[in-house]
C-alpha cells in the first residue's frame, strides 16, 4: 500500500484496522467477513466492529445476500465528503468552545490535590490574567469577589481596554462584592446582588487587585513592578472571603 495513502487517511480520523478493510474493499467488487477476516488476518469479530465503523463513516455499504451480509466501497469520492462532515464539526466545536471550557477545567482539580500556582510577569502577562478572569461566562452569573485599586487600574489599561474589563467585571456581572479606592469616580451597583464598598484610600491604601472566584484567587501587583499570581485552591479562597467579608462589614459599620 502506498504509505502516503495510508497516512493520509489516518491524519482524517480512520484507524489503521479500518484502512486496511477499506483499501481490501476497493480492491474487490464486495467481500464477506469471513473473506475479510482472512485477508486482512484479523479476527472475524474484529471485522465486523471496523465494518459498522466504516458504514457510518460512509465509506462503504452492506449488501444483503439471502441471509447473509457483504460489503463493497463506496465511491472513493466519499472521502471528500467525509472532510466536509469533519470541517463543518471543527467549525462547530471551535465557536463552542468557550461555553465548554469552563466546565473541562473545572474537572482538572479535584479537592484535596495540592494548589495550583501560576505566575505572570510583566503588564501583558497580568492583562492576559485579568481579561482571562472576566471572559469567564460564570464570572457574569456566578458571585465574585474584589478588591483594587481604581487608579492603578486605569493607568494599566488602554482606554478602550479599562472599559471591556470594567464592562465585563462590573456592568455585565449580575452579582460581586467590591471594595475600591478611588479619588474621583464611584463603581455603581445598580442590580440585585451587586455590592461596591469604597474605601478611604489614605487609611486603606491598595496597590493590588485581588479577584476571588470560586476556587481561584488571582493577586495583580500593580506597583513599579508589574507581575501577578493565580492560586487555584478551595481553602486559600474560602478563608480570603472570610477576611473581605469582615473587612466588608467593618467598612458598613463606620458609613
Amino acid at each position: 500500500m502506498n504509505i502516503n495513502i495510508f497516512s493520509y487517511l489516518e491524519n482524517i480520523g480512520i484507524s489503521e484496522k479500518e484502512i486496511s478493510v477499506y483499501i481490501y474493499l476497493l480492491s474487490v467488487e464486495s467481500a464477506m467477513p469471513m473473506e475479510i477476516s482472512k485477508k486482512t488476518k484479523m479476527k472475524r469479530s474484529t471485522v465486523y466492529v471496523i465494518l459498522e465503523s466504516l458504514k457510518k463513516k460512509g465509506l462503504i455499504r452492506e449488501i444483503k445476500v439471502g441471509r447473509r451480509s457483504s460489503y463493497a466501497a463506496e465511491d472513493p469520492e466519499r472521502i471528500r465528503f467525509l472532510l466536509e462532515e469533519l470541517k463543518l464539526k471543527t467549525e462547530t466545536n471551535i465557536k463552542s468552545i468557550d461555553t465548554i471550557m469552563p466546565e473541562i477545567k473545572a474537572t482538572l482539580r479535584q479537592s484535596g490535590e495540592p494548589p495550583l500556582i501560576k505566575f505572570f510577569e510583566g503588564q501583558n502577562a497580568v492583562l492576559a490574567s485579568m481579561e482571562d478572569m472576566v471572559a469567564n461566562p460564570r464570572v457574569q452569573k456566578d458571585l465574585d469577589y474584589g478588591i483594587f485599586p481604581i487608579e492603578l487600574v486605569d493607568r494599566l489599561f488602554q482606554p478602550h481596554k479599562l472599559k471591556k474589563f470594567i464592562n465585563f467585571r462590573i456592568t455585565d456581572n449580575k452579582h460581586f462584592k467590591i471594595l475600591y479606592t478611588s479619588e474621583e469616580g464611584i463603581i455603581p451597583a445598580d442590580a440585585e446582588g451587586q455590592e461596591a464598598i469604597r474605601i478611604d484610600q489614605n487609611k486603606y491604601p491598595l496597590s493590588c487587585d485581588i479577584s476571588i472566584f470560586e476556587d481561584e484567587v488571582r493577586i495583580h501587583m500593580l506597583g513599579k513592578d508589574i507581575y501577578g499570581i493565580l492560586i487555584k485552591s478551595p481553602e486559600l479562597a474560602n478563608t480570603l472571603i472570610s477576611i473581605f467579608e469582615l473587612a466588608r462589614k467593618g467598612a458598613l459599620s463606620k458609613d
